[in-house]
């Protein structure tokens, strides 16, 4: 899989005001959000960007109010993209 980085000049994130060794985790998991919030792209994606489990990815969206108002429409391509995602099954 590809990867895509963002780059961030150096003095703008040596003045982020996070804590210490967070600033990668912290900064992921708010363009995810943000993305979410935007209607830019769906849980299911946005999850793998701030690298978080379904639940607790819901959980922080619970925690800063963003209803991403999912269409049946976007629970099945949340569905499809977990099914992708997910290793065969081995049973």
């Amino acid at each position: 899989m590809t990867m895509r980085y963002l780059e961030i000049p150096e003095d703008a994130y040596d003045a982020l005001r996070l804590p210490p060794g967070r600033a990668e985790e912290e900064l992921q998991q708010e363009f995810a959000v943000f993305l979410v919030k935007e209607g830019l792209l769906g849980p299911a994606l946005a999850r793998r960007i701030a690298n978080m489990d379904r639940l607790a990815f819901h959980e922080l969206l619970a925690r800063r109010q963003v209803d991403w108002g999912g269409s049946v429409e976007d629970a099945l391509r949340d569905l499809e993209t977990a099914r992708i995602a997910a290793p065969p099954d081995q049973g």
